[in-house]
Formats: structure tokens, C-alpha cells, sequence
């Protein structure tokens, strides 16, 4: 696909040069390669002819070239800052198009499109958790929060290491918390936030996602079809420790940017600790594999962490970047570091309030 398609071509060459020079021990400077800037630059110069291009505009092959620029963006630690957030955009406009069109090319591989789908899903509830923008395609909900979506089987997606039904409750979260972050709106009135409410919706997100860590204690989610077969029992195990330590990295945000309870409570001590201990039982391995996951959890987990457990985390986090030489992993381990070192923060601050500073 990518040699038919030169977006898709340049794109790949361009994710390859990332992690080539990440293998060399050039993290740092992935952002200022001029080559791999090219690269990136090739790609959307031949994005932008190709979606003119009545044969190609309503392709899989140019979503997948959203999907790789996109991970070449994060993967870089963001070449350019928050133009990943533009390709997973970009990616939502593509699907609309092509599904709105039923004589499109796009149905020449139907389980491709069912894993790009997957990743759609699974980049958009992630996306949602960040706190440097509105949840994907929710910008302009009025309500505090979107529906929380359960219909259907929740599968265990073996490529993002947590459930369907997890990744929708991700996705309200981020709705709710950033309208608790936002103070003033785009004009610049204030905007009228109801503590009760926000305290409503808090309880309904930690219902949803205690209901389903109470379920998985009992009866393990099902992976999707033939996808359990090739699994080992401990790789299975390590999955659902991976899957535990996103339920637990919801509960944090629920806690510190949804209720705006401290650091120190508790309840969010209690899941930064249980973050800990399912990481740590996660046997470090390179590919696709339960550990190359972790660095939305570690993250999470790590920025709220206190006294020895922030030890852990940059342990984990270093063992993590060793293994897989994704620079953003070094990226957030340095964040960390930052925000550890912070001290003026308010109470009710986060690492979101962070980001700009």
C-alpha cells in the first residue's frame, strides 16, 4: 500500500528514521533532525495532492497515512507541537468522507480497516485524557460530558492494552475535566461552573470504571476473536494487569482533575500505588507486547507519585524508553522530573495546569 501510495511512503520512511536514530541513542535530537523533518514534510506535501484525487480521496491508504503521521508526531515527542492532534482530525474528516461514499475505494481490505478503526477509537479516548485540548470532535458539546457508550462486547484490544468500554469512559472523562480546566471561554467571559455537577458527573465516571474493575475480578475480558490463541498464559496475565492499570489510571484523573482532591488523598494514592505494582509485574519486551503500552499509566501514576514511588516511576519509565527508544517515553520521563521539582503549583493544580509553563 505505502508503495502505491508516496503520502503513506514518506510517512513510514519517516516513523523507520525516528526509531532508527532513537536505537542510536539520538532521542534528543529526533526533533531537530532536518532529514526526518523533510521526510515528514514530503509526506503531507503528497497528502494534500492525493486528497484532491477523486481514485485515492476516500482511501484506507491515506488514512493510514494519517494514522503514521500521526505516530510519527507522538512517537517523536512532536516534532511540531500538537499537529498529532491535527492528523487524528484529519483521520475523523477521512472516515466521515469515505463512509458517506459507497462507491469508495476503501473496501479493498476489510479487516485493515477494522484495525484502523481500532486505532481511531483507541488514539481519540487517549487523546481525550491530554490536557492540552479539547476532546477530539467534542469541542463544541454543550453538555458537560458525552454519553457513555457500552453496547456491544467489550473486547480487550491486544494493540492498545485496554478494553472498548474503558475507552469510551476515557473519552467522557477528558470532556468533563477539560471543561473543569477551562476558567474562561473563548470570548473571555467567565464560564459558570456548578461544583455539585462536576462532583455528579465524578461519581458517575468512578461507578462506570469500579464496575468494570469489579467485573474483571471475577471474569477476564475476552480479547478479540483469534487473537487469544497466540497468547501465552502470561502474556495473557500481563494483559490484564496492563488493562487494571488503565482502569486505575482513569480513577486518577477522575480524582485530581474531575473532583480536584490532592495529590496526597487516599484514593489517588491508592491507585498511583496499584499502577506501580501492575507495571512492575510486567516483564519488559520490545514488539507488540503488554509492556511497550505502559507510558499513559506510568505517566499518569508518575506525575501524582510521592516520596520512593517517584524512584519507581523513572525506573520503570527508563526501563520502558531502553526497551522500546520511543523518544516521547524519554520526553515524559524529563516532564516528570520537571513537574516532581515544581513547587508552585496550587492544591487543585495538575500536571495539566503544568503543560504550559
Amino acid at each position: 500500500m505505502a508503495l502505491q501510495t508516496p503520502s503513506l511512503l514518506y510517512a513510514t520512511t519517516a516513523l523507520s528514521a525516528i526509531h532508527l536514530q532513537a536505537l542510536s541513542n539520538q532521542s534528543e535530537r529526533v526533533k531537530s533532525a532536518p532529514d526526518i523533518a523533510r521526510l515528514m514534510a514530503r509526506s503531507l506535501e503528497h497528502f494534500r495532492i492525493e486528497l484532491q484525487d477523486p481514485g485515492t480521496k476516500g482511501s484506507d491508504a491515506l488514512l493510514a497515512t494519517a494514522r503514521t503521521l500521526c505516530l510519527a508526531e507522538i512517537h517523536s515527542g512532536a516534532i511540531h507541537p500538537n499537529t498529532w492532534r491535527a492528523h487524528i482530525e484529519g483521520a475523523k474528516a477521512l472516515m466521515s468522507a469515505s463512509d458517506s461514499t459507497p462507491d469508495s475505494p476503501r473496501k479493498a481490505n476489510e479487516s485493515f480497516r477494522r484495525y484502523l478503526n481500532r486505532w481511531y477509537r483507541s488514539i481519540v479516548s487517549l487523546t481525550a485524557l491530554n490536557g492540552n485540548g479539547p476532546p477530539i470532535g467534542d469541542a463544541d458539546a454543550k453538555a458537560l460530558a458525552i454519553p457513555i457508550k457500552t453496547e456491544g462486547p467489550d473486547y480487550l484490544d491486544d494493540y492498545w492494552g485496554f478494553t472498548v468500554h474503558l475507552a469510551d469512559i476515557f473519552r467522557q472523562i477528558g470532556a468533563v475535566a477539560w471543561k473543569r480546566h477551562q476558567s474562561t471561554a473563548a470570548d473571555g467571559k467567565l464560564i459558570k461552573l456548578d461544583e455539585d455537577d462536576f462532583q455528579e458527573e465524578a461519581s458517575s465516571l468512578e461507578a462506570s470504571v469500579r464496575r468494570l474493575i469489579d467485573r474483571d475480578a471475577t471474569s477476564q475480558p475476552a480479547f478479540y476473536p483469534g487473537v487469544v490463541e497466540g497468547l501465552s498464559a502470561e502474556t495473557i496475565k500481563e494483559f490484564m494487569l496492563c488493562n487494571e492499570a488503565f482502569q486505575h489510571t482513569a480513577l486518577i484523573h477522575i480524582h485530581r482533575r474531575v473532583r480536584k482532591v490532592p495529590a496526597c488523598a487516599p484514593e489517588v494514592q491508592q491507585s498511583v500505588k496499584r499502577v506501580l505494582e501492575c507495571t512492575s509485574q510486567i516483564t519488559p519486551a520490545s514488539g507488540l507486547s503488554p509492556w511497550v503500552m505502559l507510558t499513559t499509566p506510568m505517566f499518569t501514576a508518575g506525575c501524582e507519585a510521592l516520596g520512593e514511588d517517584r524512584a519507581e516511576f523513572k525506573r520503570l519509565l527508563t526501563s520502558l524508553h531502553d526497551t522500546v527508544r520511543i523518544p516521547n517515553v524519554l520526553q515524559s520521563l524529563r516532564f516528570l522530573e520537571l513537574y516532581w521539582a515544581n513547587d508552585q503549583t496550587t492544591e487543585d493544580e495538575d500536571w495539566s495546569h503544568f503543560l504550559g509553563k
